[in-house]
């Protein structure tokens, strides 16, 4: 079975399940065709190779020719081939050996002589039907050949290929080796670069004969041994009309929430990049680039309140960014089985003239309070009446920095006091802010930890700059096959 790129009605889903950047997908896909990977040593040119199969859903029919490492430590170096090959164990002592694999389509060329082994690839070529022959690397073979033969016994390869209707991939070590280019239908050069003094990998589509590259360069990951790249960031992926927070019942207890100095931030890859989620009392700053849309930091924050939510934990919520109250709660809307309690846990603070707290629809209609420069002493009574309506639970805060600007604006309190008051009195604060606002730098230099979405490359990310850490791609709605966005490290 193999996966239909071209019918598919979701491009993003397609890209997040198979890994492979869309146009190269459109092309491995043909009957016939020569592919060349080149990169350094340590891009990932193996891990790619080995994709493309895993992709195609290429089981057999196909010869890998190693000439650096053996079979068996490709099944050691990629647990996944072995369960994706399918072959049961034979005992204990043949799993840990390797020998329960099906090697007899990998072959161990590292001794091979060129003639030898330059032969043994035409026989498949001639004896099996359409098959995909990798050769990792080319360069182990093509080094012992003298120009003249190298030339002459790649274009044999190239005609073998055609008239079997085979696939023929090889790997190259050496990205500045031109000798080939001109004799395969395809090129892709994999890169490591520098992002922010962060090490990130980069594929560059150079050549896809006829397929129409629309997005010529991906990052991507190497993460659990399997090549992944990243598709172009689409605002509408983060829509109201896709997110939805989903409520379990409620529970009694904090374990799933709460675990001794941490609280878990809803992602298992971000508590692991933060030693356990986030620290209690902690002052979290989630900044934004300027084209970085609202809803992303809605759809991530969906995760960290349907915890506290499904924990029986309450929540104040200041909108950032301009939204209402209605807005924010279409990004929160609760599932049909979902009880009022469980609605009344949300409370939403409104700022459009007066002061307004407001919870779900279901709850009682808001109350009006004073002017704008009551702010803090309206938000410091709502804590404390919260605290008394729920001993013993954790309290959320979520606002915006626009909201933080507002409250120092108030006649008792200014910033070196305001965020102090904020970690005595909740358990967990997450601020938003806009990558281009002057307050950001002064809540960076107290908050705990500092997260940032942004843009790189055309795609999203979360970066974690407090502690530094590497990236994690933000894979929406559509790409995760659920009512929940994903964190996948960029590794």
């Amino acid at each position: 079975m193999r996966v239909n790129v071209k019918s598919s009605k979701n491009r993003h889903e397609i890209e997040k399940w198979i890994g492979i950047p869309y146009e190269l997908m459109q092309f491995v896909q043909r009957n016939t065709y020569s592919l060349l990977i080149k990169g350094s040593a340590g891009t990932g040119k193996t891990t790619l190779s080995l994709t493309i199969l895993r992709a195609l859903k290429v089981k057999s029919n196909f010869f890998y020719i190693s000439t650096r490492i053996s079979p068996k430590q490709l099944f050691l170096y990629y647990p996944w081939l072995g369960k994706f090959i399918g072959r049961p164990k034979i005992s204990e002592s043949d799993e840990i050996s390797g020998q329960s694999y099906n090697l007899s389509s990998f072959e161990d060329a590292r001794l091979d002589e060129p003639e030898s082994l330059f032969e043994r690839i035409t026989n498949q070529l001639m004896d099996v039907k359409a098959p995909i022959i990798i050769i990792d690397s080319w360069d182990a073979i093509a080094s012992f050949m003298d120009k003249e033969a190298r030339l002459n016994n790649e274009r044999v390869l190239q005609i073998w290929r055609e008239r079997a209707g085979a696939k023929l991939i090889f790997i190259s070590e050496d990205p500045n080796d031109t000798t080939l280019d001109f004799l395969v239908d395809g090129i892709v050069e994999l890169e490591r670069k520098f992002y922010d003094n962060m090490p990130i990998r980069q594929i560059f589509l150079s050549k896809l004969r006829g397929i129409m590259i629309n997005k010529p360069s991906y990052i991507y990951s190497l993460n659990d041994g399997i090549f992944r790249s990243y598709a172009a960031y689409q605002p509408d992926d983060f829509a109201i009309a896709s997110s939805r927070v989903r409520f379990n019942k409620a529970e009694s207890t904090l374990s799933s929430l709460s675990e001794g100095h941490y609280i878990t931030s809803g992602y298992q890859e971000l508590d692991d990049i933060l030693g356990g989620g986030f620290i209690k009392k902690g002052v979290i700053l989630i900044d934004m680039e300027s084209n970085v849309n609202t809803g992303v930091a809605m759809a991530f924050l969906s995760s960290i309140m349907s915890n506290f939510i499904r924990t029986c934990n309450p929540i104040l919520f200041h909108p950032f960014d301009g939204m209402g109250p209605e807005e924010v709660m279409s990004y929160l809307k609760l599932e049909r089985d979902s009880n009022i309690y469980e609605s009344r846990l949300i409370k939403i603070f409104c700022h459009i003239g007066k002061m307004e707290e407001k919870s779900d629809h279901n709850a009682e209609p808001s109350r009006e309070y004073g002017p704008l420069d009551k702010h803090f002493e309206f938000f410091r009574d709502v804590i404390i009446k919260t605290k008394q309506e729920y001993p013993n639970k954790l309290l959320l805060n979520i606002m915006g920095t626009n909201i933080a600007q507002k409250m120092y604006r108030s006649r008792k309190i200014n910033r070196r006091e305001l965020l102090p008051f904020i970690r005595a009195n909740t358990d967990l604060s997450l601020i938003v802010s806009r990558h281009s606002q002057s307050t950001r730098e002064s809540l960076t230099e107290i908050s705990d930890v500092h997260l940032r979405f942004l843009i790189l490359n055309g795609s999203l990310f979360l970066q974690s700059l407090i502690p530094r850490r590497h990236l994690c791609a933000v894979l929406p709605y559509a790409s995760t096959g659920s009512n929940r966005i994903k964190l996948d490290p960029v590794v």
